[in-house]
């Protein structure tokens, strides 16, 4: 590649590809998510659906209605993406994120409400429940209601929060002192991997 073509790359810096795609079923969420957690852990690692730079739980029961109706409406997909070092290849201990630890990078919102519909514990359309759409054309247990998650292997934590920056930094959604909390971890990552 010629050095032209280099510079634009960084100055382009354009989003990688997740080393794995897949669809979740919504009826199936919390047995692939508890499967999940437990292959992590048994494997040694960790399962962190908030780790440090995440912004915890911030939609209202409101927004998170406006999604899942959104999604049964099927006018947004349900995209997810974790990082997870070792997921379809051995990592052979490169970086400083170890091998086997899984963690929600972007998604956590969607997956939260998605979570609590699920549950029972968020009604949609004016006050119906999950199992009020069992059997119905709008069954979330149907194999046509999915999340698409994308599954990364990032195993310098310098290059996950600066991936994080570049999904999150340029809109209105996140508050600045959010996103100044995860350039001071970035710098922070960026001065432990010396």
């Amino acid at each position: 590649m010629s050095r032209e073509h280099q510079a634009l790359f960084g100055l382009v810096r354009p989003m990688p590809e997740a080393a794995y795609t897949v669809d979740w079923q919504l009826g199936m969420l919390e047995q692939t998510l508890a499967g999940i957690e437990s292959d992590m852990l048994g494997a040694g690692g960790s399962f962190e659906l908030i780790p440090d730079f995440q912004r915890g739980h911030v939609w209202t029961d409101a927004q998170r209605t406006a999604y899942v109706e959104a999604i049964i409406r099927k006018t947004t997909t349900g995209r997810i993406l974790f990082n997870c070092p070792g997921w379809s290849r051995s990592t052979s201990g490169e970086g400083d994120i170890k091998e086997n630890t899984f963690q929600c990078i972007d998604g956590l919102q969607r997956l939260t409400a998605v979570r609590k519909f699920m549950a029972g514990d968020l009604p949609v359309f004016g006050g119906m429940s999950v199992s009020d759409l069992r059997g119905s054309p709008f069954d979330p247990f149907r194999m046509s209601y999915r999340l698409q998650i994308g599954i990364y292997e990032f195993t310098s934590r310098a290059e996950l929060l600066q991936f994080y920056l570049d999904l999150n930094a340029g809109g209105t959604v996140h508050a600045p002192q959010e996103i100044e909390r995860v350039r001071e971890l970035l710098v922070q990552a960026k001065i432990d991997s010396i």
